[in-house]
């Protein structure tokens, strides 16, 4: 898990650089670089899994600013009961 934490904080760190030119897809982290750009997490898992990458030694993250990462996460966070 510490790996993976590394791994997210690189991306944090250059996430700017990381996602230009490639808002709304997916890219595919590892060993603090960048392996690939994807349509969809799918296509990125699966072009993990063809490299033989090992659950937690990579990482797939959407291409999309902190601001609207932040913003997805608070309204997944809301609840409306009835």
């Amino acid at each position: 898990m510490e790996k993976l934490n590394e791994l997210y904080k690189w991306f944090a760190e250059n996430r700017d650089s990381i996602i230009a030119n490639h808002l709304e897809e997916c890219v595919l982290l590892r060993n603090n670089s960048v392996i690939g750009y994807y349509p969809n997490t799918d296509a990125a898992l699966s072009a993990a899994e063809k490299n033989g990458f090992i659950m937690g030694e990579f990482l797939i993250q959407d291409c999309i600013t902190a601001e609207d990462e932040a913003m997805t996460y608070y309204n997944q966070a809301v609840c409306f009961g009835v």
